[in-house]
């Protein structure tokens, strides 16, 4: 995570969707290993608009398996239609928190298909301002999977193996 110039903010993810009915929403987050503490605020950038400052109620992760992934409350966010609204919105914040270069890091596990056959092994992950992407080594060329709920099913990280699903798309890709 680079710091901007001048602005003290750093990326931190986008907001993916609404969550409830109560102002909540998802958002996916580029480091959740960064978030060791809950930020007090977090910045929202609105199209023709600066950065602006919400104070965050509460935030959590949302699903064990997709650690990138969190639950949101902010203040002053309180129906379903104004979070609706905030969809698509990059979020950064003003707290900076070094996260380990190894980290997460999937290098090598095999990537399993959902009817049980082996696609390849992971070459690299690359970041991205929405999520991580999984560059998987197959027979003759890579095959790049987000590493969102759709594609990523299951990381075992006892046997090294990530399990996914709906990948035929993605691997008829050139």
């Amino acid at each position: 995570m680079a710091k901007e110039p001048g602005q003290g903010l750093y990326p931190l993810g986008m907001i993916a969707k609404a969550q409830g009915t109560l102002g909540g929403f998802l958002m996916e987050v580029n480091h959740p290993e960064s978030l060791k503490e809950k930020p007090d605020l977090l910045y929202l950038r609105y199209p023709d608009s600066q950065w602006v400052p919400y104070r965050v109620d509460e935030m959590r992760p949302h699903h064990p398996r997709r650690r990138n992934v969190f639950f949101v409350r902010l203040e002053g966010i309180q129906t379903r239609t104004e979070a609706e609204q905030m969809r698509g919105l990059d979020v950064k914040t003003d707290r900076f928190t070094e996260t380990p270069a190894d980290s997460g890091d999937v290098t090598g596990y095999s990537v399993i298909r959902s009817d049980g056959t082996r696609l390849g092994e992971v070459a690299d992950l690359m970041d991205t301002t929405v999520y991580r992407i999984l560059v998987v080594q197959s027979a003759d060329r890579f095959v790049l999977i987000p590493w969102i709920d759709q594609f990523v099913s299951e990381v075992e990280d006892d046997t090294g193996t990530i399990h996914t699903r709906n990948t035929a798309e993605l691997e008829a890709l050139e």
